[in-house]
């Protein structure tokens, strides 16, 4: 399975999955999974600590094979990775 490197804002992984999108999706289930972790008492509050620890994605994902920072792979619109996790959820990292 090949390697990707996925970057949206703060948050930069490295992924083993079958295609791109399929490793956006999967940095998106990434965040939601870290944010669920977040105990607190407004969504506000929940929104700042998750930007201020690095759980939270960008308008855009960026997914490439050659490493962080490269602009030869492919870029997704965050809620086109929102739409896709939607249809076919992915199993936990």
């Amino acid at each position: 399975m090949p390697k990707f490197y996925v970057e949206s804002g703060p948050v930069r992984l490295v992924l083993d999955a079958p295609n791109a999108e399929q490793a956006a999706v999967m940095a998106f289930q990434w965040t939601c999974d870290k944010q669920a972790e977040i105990e607190a008492a407004s969504p506000l509050d929940h929104l700042l600590e998750a930007e201020q620890r690095g759980w939270q994605v960008d308008d855009e994902v960026a997914v490439s094979e050659q490493g962080f920072g490269r602009w030869d792979g492919e870029v997704f619109q965050t809620l086109d990775v929102f739409e896709a996790w939607l249809r076919c959820p992915i199993p936990v990292i």
